[in-house]
């Protein structure tokens, strides 16, 4: 027995799936679909069609009309086309109301929110930008004032 560290890095390629257009790529099967795309340019000469239920299924065209009967896929997009098959929906009740203990419709038990009001009442500096020259110095003198009258400066 060998304990050659490469020989036991080298496991089977187990979960991969093998390219259709070349069997020694190795790809994982959520990555197939863009792997084809891009591998199918390399080989623009084979004879490969598409499965209409899947498009990681590839098969010439011999053998298309064997799998397209045989297609594991066919089923759910059997569903979709024939909808009378599908078992009948359960109807929900349309009156349905979730109990609740709250009431919507009553005043909130806090006042509603004034930030004009509370920055008056609170000493807050009022920002004057965006007003027109005139009233933002109109603005900064009222502040001044305000605030030498609760002796803050």
């Amino acid at each position: 027995m060998s304990t050659n560290p490469k020989a036991a890095s080298l496991s089977p390629l187990v979960g991969y799936v093998e390219c259709p257009f070349d069997r020694v790529h190795r790809v994982l099967p959520n990555r197939l679909a863009m792997h084809i795309i891009r591998c199918a340019r390399n080989f623009p000469s084979s004879k490969m069609v598409r499965c209409p239920f899947n498009v990681t299924h590839l098969y010439s065209v011999a053998d298309m009309t064997k799998h397209v009967i045989d297609c594991p896929n066919r089923s759910t997009m059997e569903k979709y086309m024939n909808p009378e098959n599908l078992p009948p929906l359960e109807r929900r009740p349309s009156n349905f109301c979730a109990p609740s203990d709250e009431d919507w419709d009553a005043e909130p038990p806090a006042s509603t929110y004034n930030p004009k009001t509370h920055c008056e009442t609170n000493l807050i500096v009022i920002n004057p930008q965006g007003y027109p020259r005139a009233a933002r110095r109109e603005i900064r003198e009222r502040e001044r004032r305000r605030f030498r009258e609760n002796g803050k400066f």
